[in-house]
């Protein structure tokens, strides 16, 4: 069994980071701490204990001030509740959730908007996640155009998808510059596309992120991203990576570099050739588009 307690802190101002990279230090070390609470929960009493304040303060007179270190621009899918996957308590994250954990004209201002009113932003996070939906949408739809065409009459769902196909392409070409021009015939191109497409959507929206920054704003925080395993609950910048974060590439090069590297790696081949039970992938997908080369 696991349990989530949540212990009102009793420091009225509890300490901050002090940069950018301790900031993304306390994300990691409560996503370490969230994950092993989790796993093997049958079998095992666990809890995850998060301190924080939880608006006693107002009921002694103290107005309760915003003191957020992080945002984090994440996905909506229900599966991935921001602030239990990095252990934080309320007030510690500005969290902006849109499917596919996509830019648009109002998360880039949601975003804008924390960086003007805290002071006390250290860093700014792309969380993607496994299974997308929304990615796997875009997938689909590279993978059989027909399916595009479905979207034309649902304008708001195509504008979602479009921002997340040019990752899809990304991913694709990574593919076949690895693994040669048949790699579409390979039996888990599907699968192995897709995790693709999630790690580079992120990294993508981070570098997006980062450019729409004005010199000061670059300066103060730091901007990365990661990806969330809603199977294995850790968050990753990569599929076979130990780090929790990394910075988004700076230019095309750089994504070209990153898209070959991660298309390379072992647990994505192991998808390509199908070495992964289909009932395995699928598990977590239900209810969203699956994708099929």
């Amino acid at each position: 069994m696991t349990q989530v307690i949540y212990r009102q802190a009793t420091d009225e101002n509890p300490p901050l980071p002090r940069d950018g990279r301790e900031a993304l230090a306390w994300l990691a070390d409560g996503n370490v701490r969230f994950a092993t609470a989790a796993a093997d929960g049958h079998n095992t009493e666990r809890a995850l204990v998060i301190d924080g304040d939880f608006g006693i303060g107002a009921v002694l007179g103290r107005r309760p001030e915003p003191r957020p270190f992080g945002i984090v621009l994440g996905c909506s899918d229900a599966r991935v509740p921001v602030e239990l996957v990095f252990g934080r308590a309320v007030n510690d994250l500005f969290v902006v959730r849109v499917a596919g954990n996509a830019i648009g004209g109002d998360a880039i201002g949601s975003i804008h908007y924390a960086m003007d009113h805290f002071g006390t932003l250290q860093t700014i996070v792309v969380l993607g996640h496994t299974l997308c939906g929304a990615v796997a949408t875009a997938v689909d739809a590279f993978l059989k155009p027909r399916r595009y065409l479905d979207l034309a009459t649902r304008l708001a769902l195509r504008a979602l998808v479009d921002r997340v196909e040019v990752s899809s392409r990304v991913a694709a070409m990574a593919l076949q510059g690895e693994h040669g021009a048949d790699v579409a015939k390979a039996p888990g191109y599907g699968w192995a596309l897709l995790d693709l497409a999630v790690y580079l959507n992120a990294a993508y929206v981070a570098f997006s992120l980062h450019a729409g920054l004005s010199t000061a704003d670059r300066s103060r925080v730091t901007v990365a991203y990661g990806v969330y395993d809603v199977t294995t609950r850790r968050v990753s910048a990569g599929p076979d990576t130990s780090s929790a974060f990394e910075a988004p590439p700076d230019d095309a090069e750089g994504f070209r570099t990153l898209a070959r590297g991660l298309a390379s790696a072992p647990h994505i081949v192991e998808l390509l050739h199908g070495r992964r039970s289909s009932v395995e992938l699928e598990h977590g997908l239900a209810a969203h588009s699956e994708p099929h080369a």
